[in-house]
């Protein structure tokens, strides 16, 4: 039983990042229908840049903030230079082109610097929480990893449904005509859309860096995963995201503890199938409906 709730704590953690990267090609296709598959790319750089500036300050915190400043300029640059020249031209090419960016993100990373494999140092202990006397399977780190998301989540869910700006990029999103013609300027909302996409991707990788070894292309399994999630939830859910990344991690947790880690990728394309099958449009979606 111990065991198990060991696998339980230790897959909400890895789901929240899941859930992280998720909700960042969630706010991308909500805000412009472009499946972002650079955003694991844009991730791994703002991991190198907060690596550089807590290896020369001593500080985790200033890195973690260059990192997120960074994520948001790498979003707006890459949806500004990038996607929306192509998507002009061919909507289709956009997805074409993510995966160019994403390429060639990881070289720039494997020029400046290098291919080899780092450890990202680790800013609090991964030592056991204490209970009552009991020592929990849950570290300090996984706590601060919970609580940054959690935070993170309120605060998009704020901005989404509670304010102005909320307001114009959904409207931006679902009818960008009418939304021009209401006076919003619907190139901004797409840009802060991405901007917005950024800053998440980035947070997710300075949580997750620790927990693994960072090189150009370690996180690109978590690409399958992400991916994963934001179909299974929905597109265009950002609740589906989160909730439905959670699940992902507890069950890929089990299946590491139980089998072998091996096995992951195979389960997580075996949740996109059925979710394709008996559900196209996502658990949190909704079928789209035409009238005649």
């Amino acid at each position: 039983m111990v065991e198990f709730g060991s696998y339980l704590l230790g897959g909400v953690t890895s789901g929240i990042i899941y859930a992280l990267l998720a909700l960042a090609l969630v706010l991308i296709y909500r805000s412009s229908g472009v499946v972002n598959f650079a955003q694991v790319g844009q991730a791994t750089i703002t991991c190198y840049i907060a690596l550089t500036v807590q290896l020369r300050t001593g500080s985790w915190l200033l890195g973690l903030v260059t990192a997120l400043i960074a994520g948001v300029l790498l979003g707006l640059i890459v949806q500004v230079f990038v996607l929306r020249p192509v998507r002009r031209s061919d909507p289709a090419g956009a997805l074409i082109a993510s995966f160019g960016v994403l390429i060639a993100l990881q070289g720039v990373a494997g020029l400046v610097w290098s291919g080899e494999f780092r450890a990202f140092p680790q800013p609090f202990p991964d030592t056991p929480l204490v209970i009552g006397g009991a020592a929990l399977p849950f570290s300090v780190y996984n706590l601060v990893t919970l609580i940054a998301a959690a935070l993170l989540v309120v605060f998009l869910a704020w901005l989404f449904n509670r304010t102005d700006v909320g307001l114009a990029m959904r409207a931006s999103a679902h009818n960008p005509e009418v939304a021009r013609l209401s006076g919003v300027r619907v190139g901004r909302m797409i840009a802060l859309g991405w901007g917005l996409a950024g800053l998440v991707g980035a947070l997710a990788g300075v949580l997750v860096a620790p927990l693994t070894l960072l090189s150009p292309t370690s996180f690109n399994v978590l690409l399958v995963f992400a991916f994963t999630v934001a179909v299974v939830g929905g597109l265009e859910s950002p609740v589906g995201a989160v909730a439905i990344g959670i699940f992902t991690g507890v069950v890929l947790s089990l299946v590491t503890g139980y089998t072998d880690a091996t096995n992951t990728p195979l389960v997580a394309l075996a949740l996109l199938v059925i979710s394709l099958i008996l559900k196209p449009e996502g658990a949190f979606g909704h079928r789209a409906t035409r009238e005649v």
